[in-house]
């Protein structure tokens, strides 16, 4: 059979049945652009680096330390093992630090903040990214240069072309006038290190102790080596090295476990696993999974309406088998036009991609986009691949007729019983996938819901925060600014602190032990509190007291032997201390290092400042007369709108502080990046369910039209015995909706697996509430109850005499 005829024979059976034909292309479109739309968002995620070049031997070092006793890898490294590794391995052909820290940008007409990255002289080396203007091996070589990124080059000097431009920037305090000596080529979005300006690490607005402490995590480290094996036997030799060159104060106190190169192109999800960033490989893959069920999905209704149609062709199969036609003639016409069929639905669905991709990039924050020749090369292999899928059975089993039977007989073949549980068993696997995925979006909304609304501990309205403000100036400087910003109106507490809501700031962890009882140790965050600490956050105090002025010993600047700590619920119990009041006038001191007693004066509820998967961690506070480094401001305000105090403290700072840009924060935004990944993949869950089941509905309705038509001489009968319309009306709908009920317990019980494994993940988190799927079952059988209505009950209701006459 040549392919005209096959055209043609496709041609003629879309005129004749063109509410079929309209469904299958609807649902073949829909499946194929979520298919394809979902398909080019992992191939961006897995793509991350990998325009690197040489990528695949580009490293990153991260320490593992011990924290609860477990290990515990981190992305960072102190900067101390820099030169040691250096001369340790000489296998390393290139090797750099990067230390990430906000600058501020001083121009004419403006103040600004900027994530600047310092870095070694041998970084473009190491990590190969491409200038559009300057020379890499000598952009970096010396102090008091500095490389833009395409965008901040634009910005600053409304030019890319920037070389020889000088530019003002502070940090800690420093002010220095950059010359600009090269500009980045803006770099695709799927990057993992996206510097915004690169400045030499031995610039003086850093300070040394980054490049000699052991226990202080500089930055990242990475180093490039000739081949695999290096890295292996770099990695091999890491026991040794650190054996060798680690101060024994840190081997002891556990700071230094390990440390693991990790390749370029693994970084984006191994942030995502140590909680460096919210990438998440089972997330996407899980959307890789959702794109191949609604195609599944899709070709699933072509199979059940063509072997439902296909009975209506058996005298057209019977007659060309009569006329010669062979099997295999047979086999390849239907192949052939469900391949056709998916070429047309390949049309709308490259539109719908093409619509789509824009919005859900904005919605997941991804950089996907449209690669004609991957994606018309990729719709091709699919439109082949659903067609043999959606076509193979249907073409063996109208091959199969036997042409003497079919033309001997009044009635038209069924595929018996085989045939019937076939498409049972299809329309279950849909709608097991459709109520599966509804119940999983609906969990993780509602978890997102949960997390955004949680207690943590602190009251997070009418805060407002300026991140690390050394950059102020002397202590006393920062001293100054924050009793201003107490004369303001509405201001009710003003403090300093180390870490802010979200897991930002600067945080420092050790052990502590009680005095007496070294086996009782506790890992806790060490948190410096400056005045009005507890009230900025509005903690309750369970026992003793807060810290005051009153008491030198509160001071932990003051030259003391002891002194006075608050310590939180968690704290006490990991220190072994049953309630609160029992923890009052306990002393304790860290497990290593200075013999400085803590006594705990007093006690506060817990906090929960991280993100809701990570348990409340312990927490001792610490009070300081003086501001300190790496320290935060805060600002609790009431009576006023957000953005009069947030105008007020803005006009102080810039009297104060003019060369210092502003950049208040709200707890609401810090804390809504524990929730906002997660509620984006539940709207991205909730669409996929949405197309599962709009699939479903549209093959069940089509599906709906043939069974009852085939069915209205066995109405007809049952009419005439007596049946009633009401119980005509039940048998029909029972035969529809008992699939869809099927189906539900299979959704659940893989949504339940599921949503157990992900809501593991957190340490506060709602239960599985047997609501959530009764809920989504009852909806998704009144949905298909109402898709069928109109057909059953048109049949259901036909007199008798028309329904036997007719047969």
């Amino acid at each position: 059979m040549n392919v005209s005829m096959i055209v043609a024979a496709f041609l003629r059976q879309m005129r004749r049945h063109r509410l079929y034909t309209v469904i299958n292309v609807i649902g073949l479109a829909l499946g194929l652009a979520t298919c394809v739309t979902l398909g080019l968002i992992v191939r961006y995620e897995f793509s991350y680096d990998q325009w690197i070049p040489d990528a695949d031997n580009i490293y990153r070092l991260g320490e593992v330390e011990m924290i609860g006793g477990r290990p515990s890898e981190r992305s960072q490294a102190p900067f101390a093992l820099f030169d040691p590794l250096k001369a340790a391995f000489p296998g390393i052909s290139h090797m750099t630090r990067a230390r990430p820290a906000a600058v501020t940008v001083i121009t004419a007409s403006d103040v600004l903040s900027v994530d600047a990255t310092f870095v070694d002289p041998d970084f473009l080396q190491t990590l190969p990214y491409p200038l559009l203007y300057g020379d890499a091996r000598t952009a970096l070589s010396r102090p008091g240069q500095i490389i833009l990124s395409e965008e901040k080059a634009r910005a600053y000097f409304h030019t890319t072309d920037a070389v020889g431009q000088k530019l003002t920037v502070d940090h800690d305090g420093h002010k220095t006038d950059l010359l600009v000596t090269g500009v980045l080529r803006a770099l695709p979005a799927n990057t993992t290190l996206q510097p915004e300006m690169l400045i030499p690490l031995d610039s003086p607005m850093l300070g040394s102790e980054v490049f000699t402490q052991w226990g202080m995590v500089g930055g990242y480290l990475f180093l490039h080596v000739d081949n695999p094996s290096e890295a292996r036997g770099i990695q091999a030799g890491m026991a040794g090295f650190i054996a060798a060159h680690t101060p024994e104060e840190v081997r002891k106190a556990g700071a230094l476990r390990d440390l693991r190169l990790r390749a370029l192109p693994s970084l984006h999800f191994l942030d995502g696993e140590i909680g460096d960033s919210t990438a998440s490989r089972n997330a996407v893959l899980a959307l890789g999974l959702i794109g191949l069920l609604a195609l599944l999905s899709a070709v699933i209704n072509t199979v059940n309406l063509s072997t439902a149609r296909g009975l209506l062709r058996a005298r057209e199969v019977a007659m060309r088998k009569t006329l010669g036609a062979s099997r295999r003639d047979l086999v390849v016409q239907f192949l052939g036009e469900a391949i056709l069929l998916a070429g047309c639905a390949a049309v709308p669905a490259l539109a719908l991609v093409e619509v789509a991709l824009p919005a859900i990039n904005a919605l997941g924050g991804w950089g996907a986009t449209v690669s004609y020749p991957l994606v018309l090369s990729g719709m091709l292999t699919l439109i082949v691949l659903v067609g043999v899928l959606a076509g193979a059975y249907p073409a063996v089993w109208l091959s199969a007729y036997d042409p003497a039977r079919v033309l001997a007989g009044s009635r038209m073949p069924n595929m018996g019983r085989m045939g019937s549980r076939l498409r049972l068993m299809l329309v279950i696997v849909q709608f097991s996938f459709a109520i599966g995925l509804s119940v999983s979006a609906l969990v993780v909304l509602r978890q997102s819901a949960f997390v955004r609304d949680l207690d943590r501990g602190f009251q997070r309205n009418g805060l407002l925060f300026t991140p690390v403000i050394d950059d102020v100036g002397t202590p006393s400087a920062r001293v100054a600014l924050m009793d201003e910003f107490r004369r303001v109106r509405g201001v009710t507490a003003v403090s300093d602190f180390y870490s802010m809501p979200g897991g930002n700031g600067f945080s420092t962890t050790d052990y502590f032990a009680p005095v007496g009882a070294p086996e009782q140790h506790a890992y806790m965050q060490w948190q410096d509190t400056g005045r009005d600490y507890f009230a900025l956050f509005g903690l309750r105090l369970l026992a003793g007291r807060m810290f005051d002025d009153v008491h030198g010993e509160d001071d932990r600047l003051h030259e003391s032997a002891e002194h006075s700590v608050v310590i939180d619920e968690s704290g006490a119990r990991a220190l072994g201390f049953v309630t609160p009041q029992a923890a009052l006038g306990q002393v304790f001191r860290k497990e290593h290092g200075r013999s400085t007693i803590f006594r705990v004066v007093g006690v506060v509820n817990d906090v929960r400042l991280g993100s809701a998967r990570d348990a409340v961690r312990p927490s001792v506070y610490f009070h300081t007369g003086q501001p300190v480094r790496f320290m935060s401001a805060g600002v609790r305000f009431e009576g006023r709108s957000e953005r009069e105090v947030e105008g007020d403290l803005r006009t102080i700072w810039h009297r104060m502080a003019p060369d210092v840009a502003f950049r208040p924060l709200r707890a609401t935004d810090l804390l809504s990046e524990d929730y906002r990944d997660d509620e984006k993949h539940g709207q991205l869950l909730a669409m996929g369910a949405g197309v599962a089941i709009f699939i479903a509905l549209m093959g069940m309705y089509a599906l709906s039209s043939f069974t009852v038509a085939r069915r209205m001489f066995e109405v007809g009968i049952r009419k005439t015995l007596g049946a009633t319309t009401g119980r005509v009306l039940g048998l029909l709908m029972g035969q529809f909706l008992r699939p869809v009920l099927g189906a539900g317990v299979i959704g659940c019980v893989l949504a339940w697996m599921a949503m157990r494994s992900w809501l593991s993940g957190f340490d506060a988190r709602i239960a599985l509430s047997p609501a959530y799927f009764v809920g989504v079952v009852v909806t998704a059988a009144l949905v298909a109850a109402l898709t069928v209505l109109f057909q059953t009950l048109r049949v259901a209701r036909a007199e008798p005499a028309r329904a036997l006459r007719a047969e």
